[in-house]
Formats: C-alpha cells, structure tokens, sequence
C-alpha cells in the first residue's frame, strides 16, 4: 500500500467515525430536547416561574414547544437525513448545531440565568458542526 492510498484509507476511517459520532450525537441531542421540551409543557420541569419574569413568556408551555421545534426536530431531521444519505444532510447537521449554540446564547441573554446544562450543550451545539464537517469533508458538500 502507498503511502498515498494510506492516506486515504485513513481519512475515510476518520469520516466514518465522525460520521457514527455525529448521528449519535445527534440522536441524543434530539431524545433530550424531546425530554425537556414535553417536560416544560407539563410541568415546567420543576424550574420557577419567576425564572420567566424577563421574557415575554408566563409559563414555560410556549418555550418546551420551542425546544420541540427548535431543536429536537431539527436534530432528529438531521439524524436521519445523515443515515438515509440525504443530499442535504450536511446543510441539515450544520445549521442544527448552529442552531443549538444560538439556543444556548438566546438562553443566557432572555433568560438571565445559568445552569450547568448550558455550556454543555452549547458545545454540544458546536462538537455537531465539528462533526457535520469531518464527517463530509473530501465529499461535495450540497
């Protein structure tokens, strides 16, 4: 084996495995923004409600439908479109990771408070657009 075909064989190892961590990633992602989402419809996850007081919102119905919409239904749109081959799945992972970053930011600046939850998935967030990338690098990107 060249040194050459080496190369290659060892860059598409390394895209297969950023591909298998980025849909994982994904899927997790996903499953617990589902979680935290039908969690703040029903019942605010235990979380107070003068935590709402400095946003437009008066219960945490509207922002779990948001979590749904916003994040747990991109990121399993994006899961999918990763294992069905879709044309635009990397698009899809791309701007759900940007996404997810954006959602953490926009958390920290209404929401005025911090939990541990936070930088975690906002690096989360951004470990998909790292992923998103080495997993269709050397591959035309639509």
């Amino acid at each position: 084996m060249t040194t050459s075909q080496a190369g290659r064989v060892g860059a598409r190892g390394t895209r297969r495995a950023a591909w298998w961590s980025l849909v994982v990633l994904e899927v997790v992602i996903a499953v617990n923004a589902m979680y935290g989402g039908i969690g703040l419809i029903v019942n605010g996850m235990g979380m107070p409600a003068d935590w709402l007081d400095a946003t437009p919102f008066n219960s945490w119905t509207l922002p779990g439908i948001f979590l749904l919409a916003v994040i747990a239904l991109p990121m399993f749109v994006a899961a999918v479109g990763e294992l069905t081959r879709w044309r635009s799945a990397y698009a899809a992972s791309m701007i759900a990771g940007l996404v997810l970053v954006g959602w953490i930011a926009g958390q920290l600046l209404v929401l005025r408070r911090y939990f541990f939850l936070q930088p975690l998935l906002g690096m989360a967030g951004a470990l998909v657009v790292v992923l998103a990338w080495l997993a269709h690098s050397r591959r035309g990107r639509r």
